[in-house]
């Protein structure tokens, strides 16, 4: 765990200082569990993302990982790559391409990656508020575990990201993403509360929701993670 941890932490710092010299924003979040007793489980997730806008483009990566041991066994274990370039047409809307890759090894798809294109508008953005939705169309190829066959199928992407602050130190941020297909249905919405400790720092209590419609037997559709995480903005 305390392997992980350090490894985790020196990724984030390292991508951060990298990412931050060649005029990036962005933040870098960690949040772990580890206890020891009658029930020995190690949680720790992590996630850095990366923001960089022009006067005519717009680029954002994003990497996310999550891994759980209890009593010595890998209970779950997910990490997801995505990448999006857009366009901007005028002050408020946007054209963009987009990729998507997520490999979750206990949901029963070994890796889901989807490609897709689209359109962007703000409605409102500001240093307190902000609504920005996407409507697109993509390609989506999954891998099952079962017996490692794969699914190709034409998606409708969407997406709806807003934020507001509350107070000088509480904001709020709610992104929802959804990628609908004739064969499944796979929906995202990640909820939390940032409490701002510093310039740079805060601490952020999140809730993910995480569903697909069709999954094989015996599994279940939908997964949820609560996670009390430190952000680091830069």
């Amino acid at each position: 765990m305390k392997k992980n941890l350090i490894a985790a932490m020196a990724l984030i710092a390292g991508g951060s200082a990298s990412a931050a010299e060649n005029g990036w924003s962005g933040e870098g979040l960690l949040g772990f569990t580890y206890s020891r007793g009658n029930a020995d489980t190690d949680v720790i997730n992590a996630a850095l993302t990366l923001k960089k806008e022009s006067d005519q483009w717009l680029h954002e990566v994003g990497v996310v990982a999550l891994r759980s041991k209890n009593n010595g066994e890998v209970n779950a274990k997910r990490y997801e790559v995505q990448g999006k370039s857009g366009y901007k047409v005028d002050e408020n809307d946007y054209v963009y391409g987009s990729v998507r890759y997520d490999h979750d090894s206990f949901t029963g798809f070994d890796y889901t990656y989807t490609l897709g294109v689209g359109w962007g508008h703000i409605f409102y953005e500001n240093d307190d508020e902000h609504l920005i939705t996407e409507l697109g169309i993509g390609y989506k190829n999954t891998a099952f575990d079962i017996d490692r066959s794969t699914n190709s199928e034409a998606v409708v992407l969407g997406k709806l990201d807003y934020a507001r602050k509350i107070t000088e130190t509480v904001s709020f941020t709610d992104i929802l993403i959804v990628e609908a297909g004739a064969d499944n249905t796979f929906i995202q919405n990640d909820a939390g509360f940032s409490f701002k400790v510093n310039d740079a720092m805060s601490l952020k209590l999140a809730h993910q929701w995480r569903h697909n419609t069709d999954v094989p037997v015996g599994l279940k559709k939908t997964d949820t993670l609560f996670s009390a995480n430190l952000v680091y903005g830069f």
